[in-house]
Formats: structure tokens, sequence, C-alpha cells
């Protein structure tokens, strides 16, 4: 728990009707933790348009001034590092585990509003599947946790019950009919970005497919593409001209696997509806 932290920002948002001022500055508080490298992982919504970065470690009443390495708004992570030296003495780096299976326990870590100390909740992974990103309004994988993502909890990690980080809680569902519901970046998006950063120097993104695909749920549809009764998959309705797959795939046809892995007639996994 001491590779928690806990990230201060000021944020001072651009203008876009008078481009040639910004908006007024506001505060806000939220988690991070300490990985190898000398660096700390967070929300990219935790450090949006900031002007001024700050971390404070587990028991300490000192904030110490962050510098920005990489923000990758489609994932909602952000990758900070202090340069002075007392920051990092005492705290252990955290290791990253596998992706959870549905039920598995997690324990959530961070800094959540009503108090200044640490706050630990314990619950289980309810759902494993593509979520949309409210920061980057992007579609990647993500965790779906029974407990509330409060203010100030967000980019805090996620533990497994061999303290091992499988994800980053970056938002809630905030509905008069949902409770408890949060969700958590897995290991295999942040990753993905770590090693972009590392590979590169910068966060870049991810790839995308590049097509547009329809669902093949009608059996009338199946039978007009030529598709055997045991057969499952997905029409291609569009191309982009720019993919690299464009030279090999065209419209209508039919994508029966990805990577090995079957596709249902919906578009998820087949087997794993």
């Amino acid at each position: 728990m001491d590779a928690v932290v806990k990230v201060f920002c000021i944020h001072t948002e651009p203008n876009f009707s008078m481009p040639w001022q910004r908006k007024r500055q506001y505060s806000s508080s939220s988690s991070g933790f300490v990985i190898s490298g000398r660096r700390v992982l967070t929300n990219a919504h935790s450090v949006e348009h900031y002007t001024q970065v700050k971390v404070k470690k587990r028991g300490s009443d000192t904030k110490y001034l962050a510098t920005v390495l990489s923000i990758g708004t489609e994932c909602d992570i952000a990758m900070l590092t202090v340069n002075n030296d007392v920051f990092w003495e005492g705290v252990s780096p955290v290791e990253f585990g596998e992706l959870p299976a549905l039920q598995d326990a997690v324990t959530v870590a961070g800094y959540p509003i009503g108090g200044d100390t640490i706050s630990v909740t314990s619950r289980v992974v309810s759902r494993i599947e593509i979520l949309s990103c409210i920061q980057g309004s992007t579609e990647l994988l993500g965790l779906k946790i029974d407990a509330a993502i409060n203010f100030g909890n967000t980019g805090g990690p996620a533990f497994n019950d061999k303290g091992h980080c499988v994800g980053i809680t970056f938002q809630s569902l905030r509905q008069d009919e949902a409770e408890n519901i949060g969700y958590v970046i897995p290991t295999p998006v942040i990753q993905h970005f770590i090693q972009d950063y590392e590979k590169n120097g910068a966060y870049t993104g991810f790839p995308i497919l590049g097509i547009e695909w329809q669902k093949m749920e009608n059996p009338d549809l199946r039978k007009a593409m030529g598709m055997k009764p045991e057969q499952k998959g997905v029409r291609i309705r569009r191309v982009d001209a720019a993919a690299p797959e464009s030279g090999v795939l065209k419209s209508s046809d039919i994508v029966l696997s990805f990577d090995g892995v079957d596709i249902a007639n919906d578009g998820t996994i087949w087997g794993q509806l």
C-alpha cells in the first residue's frame, strides 16, 4: 500500500470561444501508484489540461512536484515522474498480475473524498468486456466490479489476492437504476501503454481494425452469404482505403475468427457470451 500515492493537480482548460485566453484554474485530487523505473501511473483525466501536478506519499505531509511524461486520453492513463530523490526512498513499485477471471476478488486502494488517509475496498470482478471510455470516447477491454468509484479514488490500483496490480480504477456508472458499479482498466491495456512509451518515447495510441462490420444474426442473411448452418461470424460492410487490410479484405467478406478466436454472429467471442 505504500506504493499508492495521492495526486494533486491544478487544471487550466482552454477557452475555445476565446482562444487567446484560458478558463479559470481549478484544482482536483486523485490517486496513483508507483511502478518500476521511478514512474507513477494515474488517470489521464486526473491531469487533463494540467498546469501543475504534485504527488504525496502515504503517511507524509510533503507534496513533491511531478513531471507528466505521457498522457493516453483514449485509454485514460497518464505517466508521471518525480525528480526529487527523497520521494523514492522506501517506496517499492507494484508488480502487475494477469487478467483476473469472473468472481475473482480484487482490492481497490486510493484516496476518495471523505477523508485524507488511504481507503481500501474489497470486491469481486463481476464482468469482463469491451467498455466505452468516457474520457476518450473509445472502446477498450475493461473490468466491471461491484464497488462504486468515488471522486478522488480514480487512478488507484486494483490488487488481486496475491498483491499484484490487475488494473487502474477509472470511472463509475452513476444512474438512478444502478448502485455500486465501478470500472477498472485491466493490465493488457496498461502494459500496452507502458510498452508504447518505452518503445517510442511517447504514447502513440492503440491500433484500429479499419473496417465497419454487420451482425449476422438474421438466418436469411447468413444463407444469402453462403454460410453453413454451423458457421458464425460477422459481415464486412466497408474497409477503409488506408487500412493495411484493404488489399486483402473487401465488402461482404465474412470474418469467422480473429487471431484464432471464433466470432459469434453478434460480434462477440463465440462460447463466451
